[in-house]
């Protein structure tokens, strides 16, 4: 499958950014040493990543992307070596003295420019998940299960920049599956909508513009990128997270997985998937009256109590009803969305409460033995792990989806070694030679859309309402919200939906 590259960097002229309705409370810094570093590293994509680090750490424009350059600058910066990275770490730890003694502030720049490089070191990632009808395990390992029916925050971070929203449909007056999902990629305003009835491909819609060709692999202008491989989407965010997207059909239906990875040394998320701070205490609430802590209540683990024919003893059958309707109701409450903060271009806001609620809390207590034996036998045939058989069963005994296994499948970039530690005009113009050879080559391969004039804002993220106890931001001032203008994407012949509120296809 060839990939279309969206160059997007040239289409439009933009009338405001971050920095007019958001300023940041400091001064961009410059650095000779360090940008020498990058382009020492590599002369055409150093360049710009020194830009692009420039303008997290602003909340402004990206800067124009290289040709047939498909990497996020979260991506270059895991790809340029520790030892290259140490040498920007020392060189900014000194120009952020420079810049404390130079005023007294609240934030620095350089400070915050060390955040963006460090948070790119992380060792791992933190994984989060909500799928099947759906069963949803925050980034720090709880597991719990989700069917109400509506817009909802699944993850954000602090400042906005990254954001996912979950549509959630109601299958039957008791299960609810992911129908869409909203996302805020850096400014960039990314919808995967249901699948279409005339062609069978979801309807992606990128800036309002539907795109014509869903199995493409996409540069957003704003550093991030779509890519599509075995049928699935990756969504990678400048800022390092990612979020792999795979549909499952079933009895004429279609459901959307997700899978959320963030970098574990951050701790600045919140929605549905919780905060990421290494404890397992996100399934909490409090009391809108009373101000009041609502912890989750004692929760079955046993293979007996879930499986075996305790799942049917009253207790049981009372405990884990009474967990279902904290999470339905207070937990999940705190991240339901408004008609103001839902994203979505087709907003399910405003539900009455039996469509939003689910009717019966379904376990699999209503599941007879067989079921649950055939359940297990497949899930198991099927790799699912042990941390995942519950929804594997649940999911085949109460829909008929057949078991799929949910592995981590993300992969850090390769790390480019270091040759010298400084780099020549002679070597530099090598380098700049061998990389346009290598562009003209992987270029052959994409085709390219043209430009269209026009542009469009991008939809200003409130602040949610939280109950979770305060978490400090690691990353962004937290009353920064990410509202940056944006570029359109548009063909040389555009082509619009047939109504502002549902998008058409435009065609394969």
């Amino acid at each position: 499958m060839k990939n279309i590259l969206l160059l997007l960097t040239n289409l439009f002229v933009l009338a405001t950014w971050a920095n007019t309705t958001n300023p940041v409370p400091y001064q961009q810094r410059d650095s000779d040493h360090i940008k020498e570093i990058f382009t020492a590293w590599n002369a055409t994509n150093g360049a710009y990543l020194y830009n692009s680090v420039n303008a997290l750490v602003m909340n402004s424009e990206q800067p124009h992307r290289p040709q047939g350059l498909e990497k996020t600058p979260f991506e270059l910066l895991q790809s340029m070596g520790d030892q290259r990275v140490d040498r920007l770490e020392r060189i900014a730890q000194q120009e952020l003295e420079n810049e404390r003694n130079a005023g007294r502030n609240e934030q620095y720049y350089w400070e915050e420019w060390l955040k963006v490089v460090k948070s790119s070191r992380c060792s791992s990632t933190s994984r989060g998940d909500s799928n099947g009808d759906p069963h949803m395990r925050t980034y720090d390992g709880e597991s719990f299960d989700f069917q109400n029916a509506g817009d909802y925050l699944l993850t954000a971070s602090s400042d906005n920049r990254f954001m996912i929203q979950t549509q959630q449909v109601r299958l039957n007056k008791s299960i609810s599956l992911n129908g869409a999902v909203s996302m805020n990629v850096n400014g960039d305003q990314v919808e995967m909508l249901s699948i279409d009835e005339h062609n069978g491909e979801i309807i992606f819609v990128i800036n309002g513009q539907q795109m014509p060709n869903v199995k493409s692999n996409f540069v957003l202008p704003q550093g991030g990128v779509v890519t599509y491989a075995n049928n699935a989407h990756t969504v990678k965010w400048p800022t390092g997270e990612q979020m792999k997207v795979s549909v499952r059909k079933f009895q004429g239906k279609q459901l959307y997985d997700l899978a959320v990875n963030v970098p574990k040394c951050r701790s600045d998320y919140r929605g549905l998937l919780g905060n990421n701070d290494g404890v397992r205490n996100d399934l909490v609430a409090r009391d809108p009256v009373t101000g009041s802590e609502i912890r989750r209540g004692e929760v079955s683990t046993t293979y007996e109590d879930i499986f075996g024919e305790n799942r049917r003893n009253p207790v049981v059958m009372d405990r884990a009803t009474q967990d279902l309707v904290f999470l339905s109701r207070e937990y999940g409450s705190q991240f339901q969305l408004d008609s103001l903060s839902s994203t979505f271009t087709n907003r399910m806001t405003e539900l009455p409460d039996e469509i939003r609620y689910p009717e019966i809390h379904l376990t699999l207590a209503e599941l007879d033995d067989a079921q649950i034996a055939e359940g297990l036998r497949r899930a198991r045939e099927a790799g699912v792990s042990e941390e995942d058989l519950f929804g594997a069963v649940y999911d085949y005994g109460h829909l008929g989806l057949d078991p799929v296994a949910y592995n981590d499948d993300y992969v850090a970039p390769t790390k480019t070694p270091i040759i010298e530690p400084t780099v020549t005009d002679d070597r530099a113009q090598r380098t700049t030679a061998e990389e346009a050879k290598n562009e003209i080559a992987k270029n052959a391969a994409l085709v390219i859309i043209g430009a269209a004039a026009g542009a469009s804002a991008v939809r200003t993220y409130p602040t949610y309402p939280t109950y979770h106890r305060p978490t400090p931001p690691v990353y962004r001032n937290p009353s920064t919200h990410g509202t940056k203008a944006t570029r359109r994407p548009t063909t040389s012949s555009p082509t619009k939906p047939s109504s502002p509120r549902t998008p058409r296809p435009t065609g394969r």
